[in-house]
């Protein structure tokens, strides 16, 4: 019987009879669902682009984990034990570093910055230094006895002196203003202010958006200027390749107790990919509210499929069928129809998304953006679930409305087939 029901409705749809009216109406109503669900395809693919360009950044700008203390913002180096981090299962390399802010000073020109003092490995843990990271200049935070800094792009905009731009060597010193730790007599205020020069050596790419406002230093050199000297911020965890991080971090944790948590690259930036998971879905649910707009189309092209065929339901009455099957060959012509635009929808999407993947015809806005182009990522999953999703609007639908439009048995004793 199902094999019939199925055989009834193609029939239905593509029969010469119903070819003008019903059929347009169906064509119609196929192409509306077939244009909403490739905008989902489409818009939910350049999500997941930009979810995979924002994970690429956040690669290469923050370590796989980052041990901190649990309470308050420094905590004694000495309370610490490096070895035994390093010694963790999955544990490749670990680096203490300090940060605190900062005033920057340049020729008169000032901005509040970010001040990290890095150990020596820090770039084994966080690789900024290879050059397609660094913008221009070097990474290297020590040059004899003189110590020196690396800057992000927020900060490298104060370095505006024209003949010299992109070039540290031309570059005057940066001077550092840093609030005092010690008692400070409130007759002298100026004394609560701790100043240091550095020497710049490069500034970070643009990809590395995340590190703007940052002013990199030797260890030693921080730790002095924010008047730490014994203390530390935290430790960068570079965890090994293929290691699973879930376990690592469990593992790393039980090393370092209670007095210390360990955050994961995620955690770390746990607004950031809320937020753009949110937004994602946000608009899958918008354009499904479209979709089912354009699903309703189909109500019209049954209700008149329906009033057409009233005498083949008559006769297939009086042949024994049951109202549930004269229901299921109209629902499954339902079916049919949101199918054809579900599956025309998808490979149009697909399509879309691949030629912006090989040819990138859409460009981003501007001349700064990270990326040219809008960045593409088609997932599997998203296109299950865009398709589970639509389809069952279609059936819902459809099953509503076959419901009340397939008319009773006039005499229903002789239905019983």
């Amino acid at each position: 019987m199902k094999n019939l029901a199925l055989l009834f409705a193609r029939r239905y749809l593509r029969s010469a009879r119903s070819l003008s009216v019903i059929n347009t109406t169906a064509t119609v109503s196929s192409v509306a669902i077939g244009v909403a669900v490739a905008a989902m395809v489409i818009l939910m693919s350049v999500y997941n682009g930009f979810d995979g360009l924002l994970q690429q950044i956040t690669n290469t700008t923050e370590p796989d984990l980052v041990v901190a203390p649990a309470r308050g913002k420094s905590f004694e180096a000495e309370s610490l034990n490096m070895e035994g981090i390093v010694a963790v299962e999955g544990v490749v390399a670990a680096s203490p570093y300090v940060e605190e802010s900062v005033m920057a000073e340049y020729r008169g020109r000032q901005m509040v910055a970010t001040l990290r003092g890095v150990g020596g490995n820090y770039t084994d843990v966080v690789p900024l230094s290879s050059p397609e990271v660094m913008w221009y200049g070097e990474w290297k935070l020590t040059h004899g006895d003189f110590r020196r800094a690396v800057v992000g792009r927020d900060i490298d905009n104060i370095f505006g002196d024209g003949y010299s731009a992109k070039n540290p060597s031309a570059h005057d010193m940066l001077t550092l203003h840093a609030l005092r730790r010690e008692n400070i007599s409130p007759l002298v205020p100026m004394a609560a202010i701790k100043s240091k020069r550095v020497r710049h050596a490069g500034t970070l790419g643009e990809g590395t958006t995340s590190l703007g406002s940052h002013i990199f230093t030797s260890l030693d050199w921080a730790q002095e200027l924010l008047s730490l000297e014994g203390r530390l911020s935290g430790v960068v965890v570079d965890a090994e390749e293929g290691a699973k991080l879930s376990r690592v971090k469990r593992n790393l944790q039980a090393a370092v107790g209670d007095d210390f948590s360990v955050k994961s690259r995620y955690e770390l930036n746990e607004a950031v990919y809320k937020a753009t998971k949110a937004e994602k879905w946000a608009i899958f649910f918008i354009l499904l509210l479209v979709t089912i707009i354009a699903a309703a189309t189909i109500v019209g092209s049954l209700v008149m499929l329906v009033g057409e065929k009233q005498n083949d339901i008559a006769t297939l009455y009086s042949m024994g069928a049951r109202r549930s099957f004269v229901a299921r060959v109209f629902t499954l012509a339902g079916l049919f129809i949101g199918g054809r635009g579900v599956v025309g929808g998808v490979l149009g999407g697909v399509v879309v998304c691949l030629v912006q993947i090989c040819f990138g015809v859409v460009k981003m806005p501007g001349s700064t953006f990270l990326v040219e182009n809008y960045p593409v990522e088609i997932a599997a999953g998203d296109i299950i679930g865009i398709v589970v999703a639509v389809m069952a609007v279609t059936w819902l639908l459809t099953n509503f409305t076959i419901s009340r439009m397939v008319p009773r048995v006039s005499k229903p004793n002789e239905a019983r087939i």
